[in-house]
């Protein structure tokens, strides 16, 4: 028997658009305090007024964030697979059947040989089990889930959803702080205009040096916090996370597009507000990736003609 598995992994090429007010980030520190890690940051918002945001992350709850998992590689996922499959072929009487399996660059072949037909499918059958349950805990590890894009292509990207999820309980000191900038913390509009406008400003990055990403192209919400920079997924997850500690039962989403990626939020669009529909859902789309300052409901219009020629794919929270 012989599989062929062919794996591409989704590398999002975020472009900072120009067409908005830029943001920029006046300053930036953090240090190790008693109680933990603070961060400081000041930054010039979409008025060019000055905005503040200061908040510690005590170090137990930073140690429990995710970190960066490595950057995908079929040939080590091939290797974790074939040692999975040759546990399993150990278990097996060789007077019962015999099993070869050899790897090949970015595929295994298994052969199996048997008295009867049945026993060699019933082989097989195992064989193919075995295989699935290995991928499904390598990918789990290292954080990477199968994905279709935008274009009906399978690919295999960072589990984002995932990252924000558990990352979610370390974003409650910055969502505690943020509140106390706005004038009704419990106005979802408002606090999300602050977060952009905080997110958009945090230095871009590729992230594509293995010295501050290994080499992924992506950082965790933790990494992003301690590196101060961040691409388009980045930026998105950390602003996932911070969602889910503000409201948990506020429906959230990843919206993919060509080379970038932006968030969406189910709230009840205003007439000014872009929105993207999904299952009859109406997510407000919103741009954390920066430097151009967009508040909720803004986006570039590279991003509205990628969404107008159906380019887009959803991934709800």
């Amino acid at each position: 028997m012989f599989k062929s598995f062919v794996y591409l992994l989704l590398l999002t090429l975020c472009i900072a658009h120009s067409q908005a007010v830029n943001a920029k980030q006046t300053s930036f520190s953090q240090m190790r305090t008693v109680d933990g890690r603070s961060f400081d940051y000041k930054w010039l918002d979409k008025n060019n007024e000055v905005q503040i945001l200061s908040f510690t992350i005590p170090n137990e709850t930073l140690l429990t964030l995710p970190e960066s998992a490595p950057a995908y590689n079929p040939i080590l996922a091939q290797n974790s697979i074939r040692r999975a499959l040759m546990t399993y072929a150990k278990t097996v009487d060789p007077r019962l059947a015999k099993i070869s399996i050899k790897q090949s660059g970015g595929s295994i072949q298994m052969q199996v040989t048997a008295p009867t037909k049945e026993d060699a499918e019933a082989i097989n059958k195992k064989l193919g089990e075995q295989y699935a349950a290995a991928e499904n805990a390598y990918m789990s590890k290292h954080y990477y889930v199968p994905f279709k894009n935008e274009f009906g292509q399978d690919f295999i990207k960072q589990d984002h959803k995932r990252y924000a999820l558990e990352s979610a309980d370390g974003m409650q000191a910055i969502v505690k702080e943020i509140k106390k900038h706005l004038s009704n913390p419990r106005n979802p509009n408002e606090f999300i205009d602050f977060a952009l406008s905080w997110l958009q400003a945090i230095p871009y990055d590729t992230l594509e040096n293995r010295a501050s990403s290994n080499g992924s192209g992506f950082a965790s919400p933790r990494q992003l916090l301690l590196d101060n920079k961040g691409d388009c997924d980045s930026k998105s997850t950390l602003f996932l996370a911070l969602m889910n500690a503000y409201n948990p039962k506020l429906q959230t989403s990843m919206v993919y597009l060509p080379n970038h990626a932006l968030v969406g939020v189910v709230l009840k669009p205003k007439d000014d507000q872009q929105f993207i529909t999904d299952d009859g859902v109406r997510f407000v789309l919103a741009e954390p990736t920066g430097p151009a300052q967009y508040s909720l409901g803004e986006i570039d219009n590279k991003s509205e003609l990628a969404i107008r020629n159906r380019q887009v794919s959803l991934e709800r929270f």
